[in-house]
């Protein structure tokens, strides 16, 4: 494929609105559509805040819950906030009725857009001209509206109960459910009036929703004035992508969208690349669209043949962001890009929980783990006491500088520039090989990080973390007990289901053994309580859980130097058989639960086939997916279990999911490739003349689908040989390349004498 036809697939500057390239967020969708369900039947809708950090995601999601509101029929308005929109009453009100408006009628009401409700609405707010005949017009807001800019009076108060007549006249004309999708909610903080005004007008007008974004900071604000209506806010928290899958799926959509093999141009094999991006970005979804912006870049214009961190990707990142801002009139970053590499090592350290650890907790952390190898503690905090001086970081001297009054947790150690300073400081230490990261993450997770990279040598060894409710119970060993035990257990899943998903994936690849070596370690300080499990990656190897065993012990004695409790014991979790686990799966109470589970399954189904050609292991997932689930919702997982199926000769089971897959389908883009599996499964039955009619179904289908989006990870492809049909299946092939052969080897076959031929 000629790179250079193609636009750059990576669109870091826009925030997500194809589904498609929306990934992760799972537990984020499932809050938003509950809430939307919720809101086509209650008095009173849930509103939604959508919080997190500058360029965390959180308006791809609210373009997605826009998507998840059309697809349930709500009247769908999307307003994007400005400055201007806070500087006055009447201009802030007339942009929220204009969308609600405009929305309205684009969904038919009031006879359309180009109806004579609208145009006269067009000539009052426009030109300020009032009909004396309001029949076609039949609101108030835009008659003040307009009266007030005529006479200059900008400042003019808007009466609620007017506003609220108004839209409830849209509300009963659209006659279904309206949701008013806030964009940079923030905008609206920093004016009482507004939020006053916006409470009044919604609290008690049915049939609305509200969906607004904005940085955490946002509620304080709206707890002061908002108090009414602010518990009418489900608070969502948008955070950076945790898991690295997520950040594997951002890489890898884009390249499949435009066409592309993504492993042709990118190692997802070793996943060694994608923990690279994941860390460098710290998970945030515009780095890493920006970071693969500049992988592609550099592929496309043949500088290099595959997607590769180096050097050179960073400096390229790095002037991307100096275009973007001067950063010579940056008082802190003028000063960081003349630290030399020991400054930069300190300042990560430093920084590693920026605004959430005291120094005194980062040493011990610190000492724990590495003892005094790196830093001593006398050398780290003249460095801090540096930094403070700078103005660099925010530390107990700054804080008292800045005459604020005492506080329990005034020496946190904080970095004081904003985004942008912490985004460009991380890439220049990184050019400089110093992976300096600004995480804002809780001391919990600190220690994890830090626990996970002494462990690192240890070769074959997986973790997990976790702050428990209590210091003294072993809650791993505790599900793994209850999930192996023959009685019943109806609360398993509802009350630990994330860590019950953990223990159940980790019994079934030791479903060959009895037991589970394990490694349990528990921590105990005065600010910071956590656990952790350990245990072989490779059941067949477990040597490593006694190496992981002798090396926590060694940190028992610093533990006691810095007033720690640490136990370290090995256990032996017991493993409860696969028909177990599946009837535990398929009895729980917990739905939700069961079609998760099922849904991982089946992606791992993909990973058995796809990646590993394991077509056993495969088969495996697919059965206990279609066990718990055998009506998936997602077209593609209803296909893919089909497909698997078919491949293994089930075809019974293949028919049902590839029906469904055809049935759920949304488009020409989507149903030619089940349409397609339908036809090779009629092939497979001796039925041609039915195949025939799927394949070229699935053809016209297809011609409308670009050709760069028409590639798929394999197909069956109808080929006769020797005097027979046979399925050979291809890799990578164009869907609608592969049909159109398919179509004439069954003509060819049905104008041939069938007793000549056979599947």
């Amino acid at each position: 494929m000629d790179l250079s036809k193609l636009h750059n697939p990576y669109d870091f500057a826009n925030p997500v609105s194809d589904p498609y390239l929306f990934v992760g967020r799972r537990d984020e969708m499932y809050e938003i559509t509950y809430y939307l369900d919720h809101a086509k039947t209650a008095g009173r809708p849930i509103n939604i805040a959508l919080l997190g950090p500058r360029a965390s995601g959180k308006t791809s999601l609210l373009n997605m819950a826009g998507v998840e509101a059309s697809k349930r029929g709500f009247c769908t308005v999307c307003i994007d906030l400005d400055e201007d929109d806070a500087k006055t009453q009447l201009g802030f009100f007339y942009k929220l009725f204009d969308s609600i408006l405009a929305a309205a009628c684009e969904a038919g009401a009031f006879g359309g857009r180009m109806g004579k409700t609208y145009d006269t609405y067009l000539d009052i707010v426009n030109a300020y001209s009032i009909p004396e005949d309001k029949t076609f017009c039949p609101f108030i807001f835009p008659v003040q509206y307009a009266k007030a800019m005529n006479s200059e009076n900008i400042g003019a108060p808007i009466s609620d109960h007017n506003y609220k007549a108004d839209l409830a006249k849209i509300r009963s004309e659209v006659n279904r459910p309206i949701i008013v999708l806030f964009d940079e909610g923030n905008v609206l903080a920093r004016s009482r009036v507004h939020l006053e005004k916006l409470r009044n007008v919604f609290m008690n007008t049915p049939g609305f929703m509200l969906v607004m974004t904005g940085t955490p900071d946002l509620f304080p604000v709206m707890d002061d004035v908002f108090s009414p209506i602010v518990r009418q806010f489900m608070k969502i928290n948008v955070g950076e992508f945790k898991d690295k899958e997520e950040t594997r799926d951002c890489i890898k959509r884009p390249l499949e969208k435009v066409g592309i093999h993504p492993d042709d141009i990118f190692d997802f094999e070793t996943y060694e690349d994608v923990q690279e991006i994941h860390d460098l970005a710290g998970g945030r979804p515009y780095e890493i669209q920006l970071i693969c912006h500049m992988l592609f870049r550099r592929v496309q214009s043949r500088q290099v043949a595959k997607m590769r961190l180096d050097l050179g990707v960073l400096e390229d990142v790095r002037k991307q962001l100096e275009i973007s801002r001067d950063v010579t009139i940056r008082p802190i970053l003028v000063k960081i890009r003349n630290f030399a590499k020991p400054q930069l090592l300190a300042l990560n350290l430093l920084c590693a929980c920026d605004g959430h650890a005291t120094f005194e907790q980062i040493w011990a952390i610190e000492y724990l783990f590495n003892n005094e190898k790196r830093w001593t503690k006398d050398a780290l905090e003249r460095e801090l006491e540096y930094f403070i001086d700078l103005g660099i970081l925010e530390g107990k001297e700054r804080i008292d500088e800045l005459g604020l009054s005492p506080h329990p947790a005034r020496d946190v150690v904080k970095f004081a520039g904003d985004d942008f300073d912490k985004i460009y400081t991380k890439y220049f230490a990184r050019e400089q090989g110093i992976p300096l990261s600004f995480r804002d993450f809780p001391l919990e997770a600190h220690w994890a990080i830090q626990l996970q990279a002494f462990l690192r040598r240890t070769k074959g060894l997986d973790s997990i973390t976790a702050a428990p409710s209590s210091s003294d119970i072993d809650h791993w060993n505790n599900v793994a007990t209850r999930m192996a035990s023959e009685e019943a257990d109806e609360q398993l899943f509802a009350e630990s289901p994330r860590m019950a998903e953990d223990v159940y994936f980790l019994m079934l690849a030791y479903k060959d053994k009895e037991m589970i070596p394990m490694v349990w370690a528990r921590l105990n300080l005065p600010w910071l309580r956590a656990q952790s499990w350990h245990y072989a990656g490779n059941p067949n190897d477990t040597k490593v859980v006694d190496t992981c065993l002798r090396r926590l012990r060694l940190l028992r004695k610093r533990a006691d130097e810095i007033g720690a409790d640490l136990l370290v014991e090995r256990k032996e979790l017991p493993v409860a058989s696969v028909e177990m686990l599946a009837r535990r799966v398929e009895t729980t109470s917990n739905e939700r639960f069961r079609d998760d589970i099922a849904e991982r399954h089946a992606w791992r189904m993909d990973m058995e086939y796809v990646m590993e050609v394991n077509i056993n292991e495969a088969l495996f997932h697919a059965n206990l997916s279609y066990r718990y689930n055998p009506t998936p919702e997602e077209y593609s997982i209803s296909n893919n279990l089909g497909y698997v199926f078919m491949a293994v000769g089930d075809l019974d089971k293949a028919g049902d999911l590839l029906g469904r897959a055809v049935d759920i389908c949304d488009g020409p883009e989507e149903c030619a490739l089940p349409n397609y599996n339908l036809g090779v499964l009629e092939a497979k039955k001796g039925d041609f003349p039915s195949a025939l009619a799927k394949i070229e179904l699935s053809i016209e289908q297809a011609k409308n689908v670009e050709k760069q989006e028409r590639e798929v990870a394999c197909l069956f492809a109808l080929r006769i040989v020797n005097a027979k049909l046979e399925f050979e299946e291809v890799k990578d092939p164009d869907i609608l390349e592969v049909a159109c052969e398919a179509e004439n080897t069954l003509k060819f076959l049905l104008s041939a004498d069938p007793n000549k031929f056979s599947p």
